[in-house]
């Protein structure tokens, strides 16, 4: 009777690996799904916010650089008080810097390049965040069924225990299989704990991804670990991260923005002109009089030397650095692919030989169980390694889905990290 009951206890635990798991209580707090986290994040994580701040502020920027300068407007009095009288002439006077050269439109066009990498950048952070998002649940959920399969391995080992105390009691086992059983059963409980620990922490890691502090572990997600979505071949992944990615388009629209600030610097000696009319009355003659002056800041030694050595240094630099970007984008994508593929090879050992094979051994050890042709601690020791390739499935297919999520991300995945504002180098007018 005790055989029988140990046998019906461990094919139900099959059952509940397998995914035969009990239902929730109407009570418990509804699963979340990933696009369910991925709306909180749109709306919570303060990154995004940022981004379309800063976005505003080239926008801004690139208002105010093209705006025309406002013109001076003041009175104007010729030797008031001489002789006793009203002077020679009182009035007004407008003066107005005339901008020259298209200084102005190069300006706003500098600036609009800066708008460009602004919103590239806040493309990338919405890229970040989601991806954020994507990795964290699947580690989650991978958590979950590791949490289900540890639990199922410290049973196991606690069965272990009290079969081994058995066999003592018959003379077919000695103290040392004892100690062996019980340090195994240990170490099975601080995995099951460390485990618990770290999907405790990854639900406050999420909430804190999310911007909602709220968010608790009493929620499960909902999800297939084992749904994974198609992955282009290496070449195929390259060339749209090459084209779609906003790291190079930042980079590139910077290149063109330093470009045409050179040739805002290129044409900063052109003088501008500085009009000045006047108009008021002559006391002495008694008429209307009315003055205009003209001046040029002649560019004799000053010719912005500095400013466009700097300004060719510039776009050198952007230069260089689109090539940079690329380079580290091949070489990320790279490494990443290497462990997707490293990770799909595994997975599907797991699903298809390992798992199958291991779960098959059980069933013959059971079988054999029941016809007396084997002891009841064989039983344990297959179902044990079952499970224990299980957890191997389990991470494996959490770093699978990892590194999914990067390629398909364009290698974009910290979300809390603030964007980077752009840096610029152009005068304002």
């Amino acid at each position: 009777m005790f055989r029988r009951q140990q046998a019906i206890s461990w094919q139900l635990s099959l059952l509940l690996l397998l995914g035969l798991h009990v239902l929730a209580f109407a009570s418990d707090p509804a699963p979340l799904s990933l696009g369910d986290l991925e709306q909180m994040a749109v709306q919570g994580n303060p990154t995004l916010a940022q981004a379309a701040a800063r976005i505003e502020a080239a926008r801004g920027k690139a208002l105010q650089a093209g705006l025309y300068p406002n013109p001076t407007v003041g009175y104007v009095g010729d030797r008031i008080g001489a002789a006793g009288t009203a002077g020679e002439m009182q009035g007004l006077f407008v003066d107005q810097i005339i901008v020259t050269a298209g200084k102005l439109r190069l300006s706003r066009a500098a600036y609009c390049q800066e708008v460009a990498g602004a919103e590239a950048q806040a493309l990338a952070q919405q890229y970040r965040v989601l991806n954020g998002v994507r990795v964290r649940f699947y580690e989650l959920l991978a958590r979950q069924r590791l949490l289900e399969v540890q639990a199922q391995l410290l049973k196991n080992a606690d069965d272990a225990i009290a079969t081994t105390q058995e066999l003592i009691n018959i003379g077919a086992a000695n103290k040392s299989d004892l100690l062996q059983a019980r340090i195994e059963a240990r170490q099975e409980r601080v995995s099951l704990e460390s485990t618990r620990i770290l999907y405790l922490a990854g639900w406050q890691q999420l909430a804190a991804f999310l911007g909602n502090p709220g968010l608790t572990s009493d929620q499960r997600l909902q999800g297939n670990l084992e749904e994974l979505a198609p992955v282009p071949a290496y070449d195929a992944s390259l060339a749209h991260l090459l084209e779609a990615s906003p790291e190079l388009q930042q980079a590139r629209a910077d290149v063109v923005r330093c470009s045409i600030a050179l040739r805002r610097e290129q044409v900063e000696p052109i003088p501008n002109v500085q009009l000045q009319v006047s108009n008021g009355y002559d006391f002495e003659t008694r008429n209307d009089v009315t003055s205009v002056q003209l001046g040029l800041r002649l560019p004799l030694w000053d010719k912005n030397q500095g400013n466009i050595r700097t300004a060719q240094a510039n776009v050198s630099r952007a230069q260089a650095e689109v090539n940079r970007v690329e380079l580290s984008l091949r070489q990320r994508l790279a490494r990443t692919y290497a462990s997707y593929r490293a990770a799909q090879v595994a997975v599907e050992e797991y699903r298809k030989g390992s798992l199958p094979e291991a779960k098959e051994a059980y069933e013959l050890y059971l079988g054999s169980y029941h016809s007396g042709r084997a002891a009841w601690p064989q039983v344990l020791v297959a179902l044990r390694t079952y499970f224990q390739l299980s957890v191997d499935y389990v991470n494996s297919l959490e770093q699978l889905r990892r590194a999914e999520v990067v390629i398909l991300g364009l290698l974009l995945v910290d979300g809390l990290d603030q964007p980077e504002g752009p840096t610029s180098d152009m005068r304002m007018r």
